[in-house]
């Protein structure tokens, strides 16, 4: 009766709603006039859910809509129940519920769904048993741990099987999809990956084109186990999914964003900021400043990484004045970064203000908030830059307790990396070793981590592809059943007949079945024995490669680490000799650590591709002596491939040749151009050329040979490798080593 007269009140405003009708979009004019020529049979129900769905939709820009909605959900419900139609009333119902949700009426809205799920589970409508039960969840919040876990209890047991049984593909595909979603939020990501792959195949089974979103959250899962190859892989098919679809929302962003991040976290820092741009773009299209100081601050890094602080400095500055922060997120992100940048550029004074800005903003936080994190690193490595070591060790502390209240270790190891920079500085070794050993230990066991987890994902994939198999198989086992049953009965007549001419034909035959079947069973033994023996090699041969592989992965760690020691222990030195000669030290690590990369990011374990180790080599040494403006490479290396015994010799022989040609061919900053060449002379015989055009050698180079350790370093190296070094400095410096290479 109360029901009633609220519909009554209703019916006043239906003046209002025919006028409101007119401004709705073209859809909902059409469905008025179809619903204006419709008989009262369950079409017309149809249509009056179709239009109170319409002004649901649209209640957000007119609160009247709701009431529309309300109204012709009602106008279905009443036809329903005259035409006994219970599909119709349950609809009614299932519209009634989410109307009332957004009401805030949230009892009598549950009420309604469950009335709603009672009548499809009465009558076996499981397509709409499956939205039901879908639009029930919502009720469960994802705030809290309680919520959610109900709220994947309904989606799993519930909607999952009503939209399976409903053979819905579509809807199978995009219920499981949500419960993968919901699945991550928990860190059940072996589970979340298996939900999205089987969504996926199921998507590409119906020629679904619509694979931005699933793509988008593949990565992201991907993403957070550290499966980062994963991760880019399926965060660029989202990319090229949009693009085919055309989509230009702020879910694009998001897309960019997120191969943005994948390619930082693999160093990739070129690659990093056009992503970076290209979602920078996108939000500030779409006028998103949350977004867009997220991506600000993102790109400031990202050419703080590639040695470009003053261009950091420049967007951040921008952002600051043409997209002030609205929310304390946003003001945490684009203050670390200042602090960061000014860090970076030895700007301590304004580096300071930032500090102090942080830290205030770090307070308004809620203590153990992950987002807390983000004013963690930059104050501490602040502190020490500036050598406020007693801060830098309060803060150091302080942090140590938040990252093991939220229980994060990867932050955690960096914090014991930290540690031991602030003991090393202040000369605690055994201090310093301690927190080294445990940012070594942590470093090993995130290391196990991630392999675990890429094993996990790796069997999820094979146990997914093997059940469409399983699927498959039994679907052709049935067809084949089928068959052998409609020959059994055609066959019957006349296999009565013929049984006594079998019975002679079996018994003639029957010596001869048995010897073949023996030959058979031996036969299959040795083919079993034979692919055992297959899968044994082919498992030791994975192992061996990927043993090779964490080998290399090891000595460019421990390349890095000696790198890192050198550079801590330059601070210390106070002549200009020493702090020159651990800085060459420095360039000769990184030339071999180089290879050792190479080597294991490489499918070839044996060999380094020349050409890309070259490029990073001179890459490394322009960025490292800041001599891009004015010192040019030419660069003209074959496709050769060499083995570690010729990389190594071969590597540390350019390091020192254009080291030299950067320090005393060009003085006062004058521009010239060094020229490298590595081809062959003939089918065996190498010849590498290092040469430049500025002012040459000042004396015999026998005699600078015998002075200079770098001249020492690359005759000694020449003659390892059996190569004839010369070096002439007429016109320019040319240093040439013929060698021969057999592969």
């Amino acid at each position: 009766m109360i029901r009633q007269l609220v519909y009554v009140a209703i019916l006043i405003t239906i003046a209002h709603a025919a006028v409101t009708a007119q401004r709705v979009d073209d859809n909902a004019a059409d469905l008025l006039l179809q619903l204006k020529q419709s008989k009262e049979d369950t079409n017309r129900v149809i249509l009056l859910l179709q239009l109170s769905d319409q002004y649901f939709h649209k209640a957000s820009e007119n609160t009247k809509h709701l009431d529309s909605a309300l109204l012709h959900e009602y106008a279905a419900e009443q036809l329903s129940r005259k035409l006994n139609y219970p599909r119709g009333i349950g609809n009614s119902y299932e519209q009634l519920s989410k109307i009332l949700h957004v009401q805030n009426k949230t009892a009598s809205a549950r009420s309604f769904a469950e009335k709603a799920i009672t009548i499809f589970r009465e009558h076996d409508f499981f397509l709409e048993l499956g939205y039901a039960y879908y639009d029930l969840s919502g009720y469960y919040s994802i705030n809290s741990n309680e919520g959610l876990a109900e709220r994947i209890r309904i989606v799993e047991q519930l909607a999952l099987p009503a939209f399976q049984k409903s053979g819905s593909i579509l809807k199978e595909a995009d219920i499981l999809k949500e419960l993968a979603d919901l699945l991550q939020l928990i860190g059940n990501y072996s589970k979340a990956l298996a939900m999205l792959h089987r969504s996926l195949q199921l998507y590409q089974s119906i020629q679904y084109t619509r694979l931005e979103d699933i793509y988008d959250l593949l990565g992201a899962v991907y993403s957070v186990t550290g499966n980062n190859e994963q991760a880019l892989k399926y965060g660029l098919l989202a990319v090229n999914a949009a693009a085919s679809l055309n989509d230009t929302s702020i879910q694009l962003a998001t897309v960019f964003n997120r191969v943005g991040s994948t390619y930082n976290r693999m160093k990739k820092y070129n690659a990093a900021y056009e992503y970076f741009q290209k979602a920078l773009s996108v939000a500030e299209k779409h006028n998103n400043i949350e977004t867009i100081d997220l991506l600000i601050s993102k790109i400031s890094r990202t050419l703080i990484a590639l040695h470009k602080p003053h261009e950091a400095l420049d967007i951040l500055q921008e952002a600051e004045q043409k997209y002030p922060p609205g929310d304390i997120y946003s003001r945490l992100y684009l203050t670390a970064s200042l602090l960061i940048t000014y860090k970076e550029l030895k700007q301590y004074q304004q580096a300071q203000k930032y500090c102090d800005q942080l830290l205030a903003i770090s307070k308004s936080l809620d203590k153990y908030e992950p987002d807390q994190s983000e004013a963690q690193y930059p104050v501490t490595e602040f502190y020490l830059a500036t050598h406020q070591y007693e801060l830098a060790r309060k803060h150091l502390a302080g942090s140590d307790t938040f990252y093991k209240a939220i229980q994060s270790p990867l932050e955690l190891n960096h914090n014991h990396y930290l540690w031991f920079k602030l003991d090393s500085i202040q000369g605690n070794y055994l201090a310093a070793i301690s927190h080294y050993q445990l940012y070594k230990m942590l470093s090993d066991s995130l290391l196990n981590e991630t392999t675990n987890n890429h094993i996990e994902q790796l069997q999820v994939e094979f146990e997914t592809e093997k059940k469409d198999q399983d699927i498959k198989m039994l679907e052709n086992a049935t067809k084949l059943q089928e068959s052998r049953l409609t020959q059994a009965t055609q066959t019957r007549n006349w296999v009565i007949g013929a049984v006594l001419l079998l019975l002679i034909i079996i018994g003639l035959q029957a010596n001869n079945s048995w010897i073949k079947q023996q030959a058979n069973k031996k036969l299959k033994t040795q083919q079993q024995e034979i692919e055992k023996k297959n899968i044994a090699l082919q498992h030791l041969i994975r192992e061996k490669e990927w043993l090779i592989k964490e080998i290399h992965h090891r000595v460019k760690n421990n390349f890095h680490t000696v790198s890192g020691l050198l550079a801590t222990q330059s601070a210390y030195l106070k002549t200009n000799e020493a702090i020159e000669a651990v800085s060459e030290s420095h360039h000769r690590i990184q030339a071999m650590s180089l290879i050792h990369q190479k080597l294991y990011q490489s499918d070839n374990l044996s060999a380094i591709y020349m050409p890309d180790y070259v490029y990073e080599l001179a890459d490394y040494l322009r960025d490292s002596f800041n001599i891009r403006k004015s010192v040019q490479f030419n660069l003209q290396i074959e496709p050769i491939e060499l083995n570690l015994s010729h990389c190594v010799p071969l590597g540390l022989i350019m390091n020192e040749a254009i080291t030299n040609s950067i320090k005393y061919a060009f003085p006062d900053n004058k521009n010239g151009t060094i020229c490298i060449s590595l081809k062959h002379t003939s089918e065996s015989n190498l010849l590498l050329t290092i040469s430049d055009d500025g002012v040459g050698l000042q004396q015999n180079p026998a005699s600078q040979s015998a002075q200079s350790m770098g001249m020492k370093l690359m005759y000694g190296l020449s003659e390892d490798i059996d190569g004839k070094f010369t070096i002439t400095g007429c016109k320019g410096t040319e240093i040439t080593l013929e060698f021969i290479y057999d592969a």
